[in-house]
């Protein structure tokens, strides 16, 4: 989400709510545990995201996005809105700011730092976080994606990546060999993707496999997902936690929310959420209570590490050796659209201890692992791929696996080359067809991938590269070398 040509762009402060909820607080609780403390985290970034938190104009459009916060927060207390929830908020925001100053404004600088000192084992995604399964025809195209992420990921953090996070845990024969191939031995699937795999894993999710490239898989573990996901049963759903939909954009005069209208004037969300979950039957929304609910984040979490230990113990009295739960979350969960969710996961950390490690300390420890080849699936809607691959989508990914096809048969020189590739993987995002299935920013969704298309086709006829080389600059040109030079076209 990068766009110059716009002074305020909507899409943008999906960056920023996640920088501002997400990503500073993990690095606040981080900093915080106790040096005696050896629990550790894994932490996939995507390389497109790391690019954003680089960039020195999405930067500086954060810093103004949090002065904007600041006056709307000041302009509110003459409302009639609940205070202390409102001074949340107000506290939140001079702590994120705290933060962002301490860590010099870099917060892939601050990831790379909590690695070093062992709090974070640090993954990397396919480049544009493309679905790999969907390009198995093509495999070149899989292991650029691969390959370009590692490439990345070691310049940017000077250490390879750990392991792999497959977007949408999507796997399927072949994707695990470009993980092999790139140096790449731990990744996490979905549950059934080890339950109905060949064969069946002795231990279902209990302990991973490795694939007959040799690549480690952690199954999710289906009880601690719903614990804390769940949108029914999940600690999260709970009456007393701040409500995520009730934002004072869709309440506050609309003389306060100046700087938060969408284009066309409508009302849009600002972050500011001053009421909590009440119920789900449909009943006003009542005060949040901010005390309240921090005491309850870390219940929660007391609770969360006793089903564990417990789930644990009767694992190992059933005599599975080495038997490991594996919960994986997307990152924004925890502060964004759960606001205690950091809360929650300091607790977490604090109660778990040395049982809180990661794949690759798991690989350490226990090295004899059942061979087994993957069901392939995803982590979408019925486990496999009908959240991207649907008739709406049909068209997107249609110019997708035309592009990929013509750049493998193309002869353009190597600077229109680059920039081909550059356009083809941030066309391939799966996050383009997930949007246009969802109809959540839909349109939005379908411009990307026309202005990429069109620009790839321009490219292919012989336009100059440069303009679109300055707006979407990355990655490096020797680093696209490097991967195009070993491109099996």
């Amino acid at each position: 989400m990068r766009h110059p040509e716009h002074d305020d762009h909507l899409e943008e402060r999906w960056l920023f709510e996640a920088m501002l909820e997400c990503y500073l607080p993990l690095v606040a609780v981080l900093d915080a545990l106790s040096p005696y403390n050896p629990a550790r985290l894994t932490l996939s970034l995507s390389p497109s995201l790391v690019a954003m938190l680089d960039d020195a104009l999405l930067r500086a459009r954060f810093e103004r996005h949090l002065d904007r916060l600041d006056a709307l927060c000041v302009s509110l207390r003459d409302d009639e809105i609940p205070r202390p929830a409102l001074d949340a908020h107000v506290a939140a925001l001079r702590h994120a700011r705290l933060t962002w100053s301490r860590i010099g404004a870099d917060l892939p600088g601050a990831f790379a730092r909590l690695a070093r000192e062992g709090r974070l084992s640090l993954w990397t995604t396919a480049l544009t976080h493309a679905l790999l399964p969907l390009f198995t025809a093509q495999p070149w195209f899989i292991d650029a994606q691969v390959a370009l992420a590692v490439a990345t990921h070691t310049r940017r953090f000077g250490a390879a990546p750990e392991g792999f996070w497959l977007p949408e845990c999507g796997i399927a024969p072949g994707v695990d060999v470009a993980l092999a191939d790139h140096g790449l031995y731990a990744t996490v699937l979905e549950s059934h993707a080890l339950l109905y795999g060949h064969p069946r894993p002795p231990d279902a999710t209990a302990r991973p496999v490795v694939t007959p490239a040799g690549v480690a898989c952690f199954g999710r573990d289906v009880d601690a997902a719903a614990a804390v996901w769940s949108r029914e049963a999940g600690y999260p759903s709970n009456p007393i936690y701040r409500d995520f939909h009730e934002d004072v954009g869709y309440r506050a005069p609309l003389s306060r929310l100046k700087d938060f209208l969408a284009a066309d004037g409508s009302r849009s969300p600002t972050g500011i959420k001053l009421w909590r979950v009440t119920d789900h039957q449909g009943s006003p929304k009542q005060p949040w209570n901010p005390t309240l609910a921090r005491s309850l984040a870390l219940a929660h979490a007391r609770d969360f590490a006793d089903r564990c230990a417990r789930r644990l113990d009767a694992l190992s009295q059933r005599g599975v050796t080495g038997p490991v739960i594996v919960a994986p979350y997307d990152a924004e969960l925890f502060g964004h659209w759960w606001f205690e969710g950091t809360t929650f996961l300091a607790g977490l950390l604090a109660a778990l201890g040395p049982r809180a490690i990661t794949p690759t300390d798991y690989l350490s420890r226990y090295g004899s692992l059942p061979r087994v080849v993957p069901n392939a699936s995803t982590w979408g809607e019925g486990g496999h791929l009908a959240r991207w691959v649907h008739p709406s989508t049909t068209g997107m990914l249609r110019a997708v696996d035309d592009s990929v096809r013509s750049l493998a048969a193309s002869t353009v020189g190597p600077a229109a080359r680059r920039q081909c590739l550059r356009e083809l993987m941030l066309m391939a995002a799966s996050d383009w067809p997930f949007l246009v299935r969802g109809d959540t920013a839909a349109d939005y969704a379908r411009s990307r991938v026309e202005d990429h298309r069109a620009a790839f086709l321009s490219l292919l006829s012989g336009a100059d590269p440069a303009a679109r080389a300055r707006r979407y600059g990355w990655p490096a040109d020797d680093v696209l070398d490097d991967v195009l030079a070993g491109a099996v076209w």
